[in-house]
């Protein structure tokens, strides 16, 4: 009896150390991502950075992404989004420089600046998941996006 007693005791110690192993246990490493702007036309109105990884999403620039920021132009020649999930992911960047908050366009060319991570050649459609998408690896990386103006 009094050895059954030990052994139940041995299993619960055990199982304890295990759950309190899990609860120290590190969280999955974070990344950083730094977004550098090359050629914003102006300071006037807001830049918006939109980043995720869906690719049914990436052109919509929504709060549904993994992660949206709004800055001030004259504030935003580099931006910051901190603890992010690594994985694949596309980035559209948007000025909105009457603050509207939307790309206007005129006959379906944009009248306001517009960027891609990996920066893919302009052509007379969208880019394509696989022209814009990258891996954000775990730690900080950075992404230069060059902004576009056609009109």
């Amino acid at each position: 009896m009094e050895q059954m007693m030990w052994d139940k005791l041995g299993r619960g110690l055990m199982l304890a150390g295990v759950m309190l192993g899990l609860a120290g246990a590190a969280p999955p490493p974070a990344a950083d991502l730094s977004v550098n702007l090359a050629g914003l036309r102006s300071g006037k109105g807001v830049v918006r950075v939109c980043l995720t990884q869906s690719s049914a999403r990436f052109m919509e620039c929504k709060e549904t992404g993994a992660a949206t920021l709004n800055v001030p132009a004259a504030k935003a020649a580099q931006l910051s989004l901190a603890k992010l999930r690594p994985g694949n992911y596309a980035l559209l960047v948007i000025h909105d420089e009457n603050g509207n908050g939307k790309l206007d366009m005129t006959l379906g060319i944009p009248r306001e600046g517009f960027g891609f991570s990996n920066n893919p050649a302009i052509h007379m459609r969208p880019p394509r998941l696989n022209e814009v998408r990258f891996n954000l690896a775990p730690g900080a990386s950075a992404q230069t996006v060059r902004m576009r103006y056609v009109l």
